[in-house]
């Protein structure tokens, strides 16, 4: 059989197939439906939907100018689309999601057309579990972000081409060619896979179907001519490296044990799979079939660009942008398994749609960590905090972006009266420190997204020392913390090291032996730096202090002097081998007007060291860069408890940590 005659098959049929593939399917669709609506009232927004939304102006120049050109990565289709409908239908979160997740669903329609078409119903039904009920296309179909619409625009593309490769449907063709302008204008990684797909369908349409064919796509190039100015610029931009960190040579495999849950069972099951349908391969041999070569392209070339530009160029590479490749990579590796009897497409479908399920809710807790979000907990939680506890008891302090912070005061509409707010971003160390220690109610409620100024805890327990509640999630955690032991208090932190003028341990301190000790007051014996750059350091191998990557090692000197200092600092220093691969300071800024004593706070944590290799080793110091006038009481090192879901929806995680609260 030809292979035109091979994927025309089953006709053009809107779900086509025998009748217990149709029926399979819907009830994977069905399936795919209930986890993507599940409790879509309480579905939160992402931060990337939030800066989405707060990025939606009054008119859509300004939109388009602003909101994309001069704040964005991505290519305006769906700004756009988001300015137009919430307009006229609001900023609800179901709301704005909705059609994301239709198109998550209508892609897997699409998709199902397109494997039946040209691998069978064993690799179409499979492919259809997989995009179904794996986190990585649950979470990306409810996301109202490019992920979900770039799915539908290249699985829209990929079915067109095939029906007009198949049928010379000149409809298709039309389809086709809206597909190619919809997914140009929706994502540059669906712009990228979107040429793969149109020059690929060059080189397989008829003779006689060529001039139609590069027609449409001339047309759809012309008509994304308008976007060329804001892509360029975009370009200019180079990549995500402000937050994003190159790839590593482990990126790949870190990948796909993501997208398999990081479970072993659902890893092995997936395995299983592959290997079987290498064997099918092998038995099959039919080279003339041309989605041989081009599912490998369309799968891997986009991975292949991405990892180049993100070592060579700057940082783009994330789970999120192989998501509208990953369909073809998935049919190549199983479309071996295209001649599996019905009775077995049935119960292996079964079964992997059973173990995806049950690891999307017990292993990966997508449920838990998707439906809340960050932002809105900080309003709610700490309007929460000042209503029960009272309004002068409690004080307010948040470290994350301001205006996704009044995103949610507005859209829950909590007054400042309500919820008095005191933003930290900006605030220095001094002036915090200042706050803390004037204020006279018992509790302080602190809020922290991801990029928060790590040393805010610590800094707020030199004043408020026991924490009485704490919730870890997705991207932030909040604490509330007290003046007093509460009935409750967490064991948040631990000691791992101190030292003062009359007791160290353990090993690892370097003091010098001819630092004067003074008793500056009645029984307190301090360190007299004056005169001294450096005097005293603590030094350990990163490794032994901690347990889990996201553990914070938090340096505390409780320090003095008798007149201001300006130039003078506490430091952590993070070596492999003679190399340094970072050093931050904790400095004094105003914190030593003169006659007063201070606490001096630097944090750090393994990720701050980055892809290394080799054991990393942490050294801090005092640092009195003008050798004025310093005394140092104590140093303490303690270890602050991880937040093991601080990038659960997107790496493995053990555990859920100190969440919810109740």
């Amino acid at each position: 059989m030809h292979w035109r005659q091979h994927i025309a098959r089953y006709g053009q049929g809107t779900l086509p197939g025998e009748p217990w593939m149709r029926a399979t399917f819907l009830v994977l669709l069905a399936l795919a439906a209930v986890l993507r609506f599940w409790n879509l009232p309480e579905l939160a927004y992402t931060h990337d939907e939030l800066s989405a939304l707060v990025r939606i102006y009054p008119s859509l120049g300004e939109t388009i100018n602003t909101g994309v050109a001069e704040l964005d990565t991505h290519p305006p289709g769906v700004q756009v689309f988001e300015w137009a409908w919430t307009k006229v239908f609001g900023r609800n979160e179901a709301d704005v999601k909705l059609p994301f997740i239709f198109m998550s669903l209508l892609a897997m329609l699409l998709l199902y057309r397109f494997a039946l078409a040209w691998t069978g119903p064993a690799p179409a039904l499979l492919l259809t579990v997989l995009l179904g009920t794996l986190q990585y296309s649950v979470l990306y179909g409810q996301i109202a972000r490019p992920y979900a619409a770039g799915l539908f625009t290249t699985a829209l593309l990929a079915d067109q081409l095939t029906r007009y490769l198949a049928f010379n449907n000149k409809k298709a063709l039309v389809g086709a060619a809206i597909a190619m302008l919809l997914s140009a204008y929706t994502h540059h990684f669906a712009l990228m896979l979107a040429t793969l797909m149109a020059v690929t369908g060059l080189m397989l349409v008829a003779r006689d179907q060529r001039k139609a064919y590069l027609l449409a796509c001339g047309i759809a190039a012309f008509l994304y001519l308008p976007n060329l100015p804001i892509f360029i610029i975009q370009l200019g931009l180079g990549g995500l490296s402000e937050w994003l960190a190159p790839p590593t040579v482990t990126w790949v495999l870190e990948h796909l044990w993501w997208v398999a849950h990081g479970s072993s069972a659902l890893a092995g099951l997936l395995g299983l799979l592959v290997v079987l349908s290498l064997i099918g391969r092998l038995k099959d041999r039919n080279g003339a079939d041309p989605s041989n070569w081009f599912l490998p392209l369309w799968g891997l070339l986009p991975m292949a660009v991405g990892l180049g530009y993100s070592i060579w160029r700057a940082p783009v590479i994330q789970h999120s942008v192989l998501l509208f490749s990953f369909p073809y990579l998935v049919l190549f590796v199983i479309g071996g398994l295209k001649q599996l009897p019905r009775s077995w497409t049935m119960g292996v479908t079964g079964v992997l749609a059973f173990a995806a399920v049950m690891t999307l809710v017990n292993d990966r807790r997508h449920f838990d960590l998707m439906y809340a979000s960050k932002y809105e907990a900080f309003v709610k939680d700490g309007a929460r905090a000042v209503s029960d506890l009272g309004h002068a008891e409690v004080a307010v302090l948040v470290d994350a972006p301001d205006h996704m912070v009044r995103f949610y005061t507005e859209h829950l509409a909590i007054s400042q009266e309500q919820l008095p707010i005191l933003q930290l971003q900006g605030l220095g160390d001094d002036q915090l420190d200042s706050l803390l220690r004037t204020r006279k109610g018992q509790y302080v409620f602190l809020g922290q997204s991801n990029g928060a100024v790590p040393e805010r805890a610590a800094r707020v327990q030199t004043h408020f020392p026991y924490l009485i509640k704490r919730r870890d999630m997705n991207e932030g955690q909040w604490a509330l913390f007290s003046k007093v032991p509460g009935y409750l208090s967490l064991d948040d932190r631990s000691i791992l090291a101190e030292a003062s003028p009359t007791t160290r341990w353990p090993s690892g301190w370097d003091v010098h032996t001819d630092i004067p000790v003074v008793e500056r007051d009645s029984g307190v014996f301090s360190w007299d730096l004056t005169g001294r750059e450096f005097g005293v350091a603590f030094e350990a191998i990163f490794d032994t202090l901690v347990t889990h990557p996201q553990q914070q090692i938090e340096v505390v000197a409780e320090v003095w002097s008798p007149a201001p200092v300006r130039d003078a600092g506490l430091i952590a220093h993070l070596f492999v081998g003679d190399s340094t691969v970072f050093y931050r300071g904790g400095d004094v800024a105003g914190l030593l007007p003169g006659q007063r004593a201070a606490s001096i706070v630097v944090a750090t944590h393994l990720g701050d060291a980055g892809k290394v290799k080799g054991p990393v080793r942490l050294k801090t110091y005092v640092h009195v860069r003008d050798r004025g006038p310093l005394f140092v009481d104590r140093i303490t090192i303690l270890v602050r408890r991880e937040n093991p879901v601080q990038f659960g929806l997107v790496e493995p995680f053990a555990g859920l940590g100190r969440y919810p609260v109740n």
